[in-house]
């Protein structure tokens, strides 16, 4: 071997140690401890050395010291106040069951009233469009009619149903037939007309 080669076989040597290597190493060092520790850790509380120590439970008569021979009514009176306070609880939810229920009955209601305002708006609605329709087309037949003719049924009717009437009509007409009507019912037309439809 030449002295080139043996330098290029010691230089891999010398080279740092690679990353797996640390890990390797650190975790040989480092990982029994934690094992050993689970284990010593395991085995105490299998032994039972960490768990706490039971309290002493209280007596009930401890509590009534004091009672003497009042402790069987103290008892008894006790109990009756319970049982008591237990019939007001079952009252009590039962108020609130039937509470629960009447106002499930009352949304019903509700909505069932506001299903028949919507059903009877709509008729109204096309109760007024049918009485516009059927107030327009006796407006043009008063027109096609007399101007006299058309004054004297017009003042026949009542003052609301003329006035409507009369609106609807063609200004031309309109203005012939109010020439025809009585002054007195033609000047309460005039003012009915003045009010917004």
């Amino acid at each position: 071997m030449s002295g080139t080669n043996v330098a290029k076989e010691v230089q891999p040597a010398e080279e740092a140690p690679k990353k797996g290597s640390v890990l390797l190493t650190f975790l040989r060092i480092w990982l029994p401890f934690p094992l050993i520790l689970g284990g010593v850790l395991y085995f105490q509380f299998r032994s039972g050395k960490f768990e706490r120590p039971a309290e002493p439970e209280e007596t009930p008569t401890a509590v009534f010291e004091g009672a003497g021979s009042d402790l069987p009514l103290l008892l008894q009176a006790l109990q009756t106040e319970r049982a008591e306070l237990e019939a007001e609880w079952e009252r009590l939810r039962f108020i609130e069951r039937t509470v629960t229920v009447e106002s499930g009955e009352i949304e019903k209601r509700r909505q069932e009233v506001e299903e028949l305002l919507a059903k009877v708006d709509a008729k109204v609605h096309v109760m007024e469009e049918e009485r516009d329709r059927m107030l327009g087309q006796l407006a043009r037949v008063y027109e096609t009619m007399k101007p006299d003719a058309a004054a004297e049924i017009l003042s026949g009717l009542e003052v609301d149903v003329a006035t409507e009437i009369l609106r609807r009509m063609k200004e031309r007409a309109a203005a012939q037939v109010m020439a025809s009507l009585d002054p007195r019912s033609a000047a309460v037309i005039s003012q009915r007309m003045l009010r917004a439809p």
